[in-house]
């Protein structure tokens, strides 16, 4: 009698658990989504570049703040189908970066290419904008893939959207932000010029098709979880050691420090040599070439560049608008068009919420975006007959 209800017990305590644990995942998922889903099928290895889109795939991306489709063209677009042949009597624009330029958490028809598009077909003529933007690439690698891929398509104009943590993605022989393993490189020389290196790239474990499909039976439970759980997310983000403290800082240190010790020039002179180089190849396919600078969310709102400090300890004086200083000096000593949208996000930026709590452009972001550059692209062009 005893042994069947000590069985009683534990039946009930297990049915107990595990009824909590349901209301925990339903609970979570009403008031504070966990989940972080990102479609490997949308990426594939790539010897040249590190990684870049897979042609004809589709994919969801979630997170707690979104859940949008991406669907990648034939040519290995986020975008609709188009043709390597320009069209008669249509500018078309190309648009390089990373997240930012390919609409991270954004549905196709509100991403700035999308956006650039429509303004600029209804104010200066028909107009075709395709998104070449790859997560996680640095100006190095878009400047790669332009001259893979970009130089085939006739371009106008080529834009590159350049954001903060493209300044380590250019220093960097690894992915920066992302799990996608080795990347192309460039080394300055003495003679003022870039080498590339790192190619062909390494091949890693990350791109084996078995950590998403395969494994025992104790990997594919935890990358079921991983993928599917609130509560499991949660727990992670608990028990998850942090980023180093000293490498936190150093990326605020570069990006907004004084430096006066000048530790990370040579980032900032190799970023330049790579957008010196981007230039010069655009403007030799015939095509103009236009730096648009991306707005970090700490430059925007003042509210969460405090969190941030307080968040990583981050001490010592910042200027938080060097960034754009920097690039507006490079823009200069190299002859590069540059337009800066911080000044007019901070202007909006009581009126609405441009970004994600992610730090990425929202709808709003991605439009007021695209309304800005479309104007200024209006603007400066005296002839808007393509060539």
């Amino acid at each position: 009698m005893d042994r069947l209800s000590k069985t009683s017990k534990l039946s009930l305590a297990i049915v107990s658990f595990m009824v909590g644990l349901v209301l925990c995942e339903i609970i979570l998922a009403f008031i504070s989504p966990q989940v972080y889903r990102r479609p490997p099928e949308l990426w594939q290895f790539d010897d040249r570049l590190g990684w870049r889109h897979s042609p004809n795939a589709t994919g969801h991306l979630v997170s707690p703040e979104f859940d949008v489709e991406i669907r990648i063209n034939s040519k290995g677009l986020r975008g609709p189908e188009i043709t390597l042949e320009k069209p008669i009597g249509v500018r078309r624009i190309l648009v390089f970066g990373d997240s930012f330029a390919e609409g991270w958490g954004v549905s196709e028809e509100n991403i700035f290419s999308s956006r650039l598009q429509e303004c600029l077909s209804v104010r200066g003529g028909e107009t075709e904008v395709l998104n070449f933007g790859v997560a996680g690439y640095g100006n190095d690698q878009a400047y790669l893939l332009f001259q893979e891929d970009g130089r085939q398509y006739q371009a106008d104009d080529v834009i590159l959207l350049f954001y903060g943590n493209d300044l380590w993605n250019n220093a960097s022989r690894n992915g920066i932000g992302v799990e996608r393993g080795r990347k192309p490189f460039y080394r300055p020389q003495r003679s003022g010029t870039l080498e590339l290196g790192g190619v062909p790239v390494k091949r890693t474990v990350y791109w084996d098709e078995s950590r998403y499909t395969g494994g025992t039976l104790g990997e594919r439970l935890y990358r079921f979880f991983r993928i599917h759980s609130h509560l499991f997310g949660l727990l992670s983000k608990i028990f998850t050691e942090d980023i180093k403290a000293g490498k936190v800082s150093a990326y605020y240190d570069g990006l907004y420090g004084l430096d006066l010790k000048q530790k990370w020039n040579p980032v900032w002179e190799l970023t330049g040599m790579i957008l010196r180089d981007f230039s010069e190849s655009v403007k030799s396919s015939g095509a103009r070439f236009h730096l648009i600078y991306v707005p970090s969310i700490v430059q925007v709102e003042e509210q969460d560049w405090k969190k941030k400090k307080d968040l990583h300890g981050l001490v010592g004086d910042y200027n938080i608008d060097k960034p754009n200083l920097n690039l507006a000096l490079i823009s200069e000593k190299y002859e590069i068009f540059f337009l800066d949208l911080l000044p007019i996000f901070r202007l909006h930026e009581t009126q609405k919420d441009f970004y994600f709590r992610d730090s990425h452009w929202n709808n709003e972001g991605h439009s007021l975006a695209a309304r800005t550059v479309c104007g200024k692209l209006l603007e400066n062009d005296t002839e808007m007959v393509p060539k």
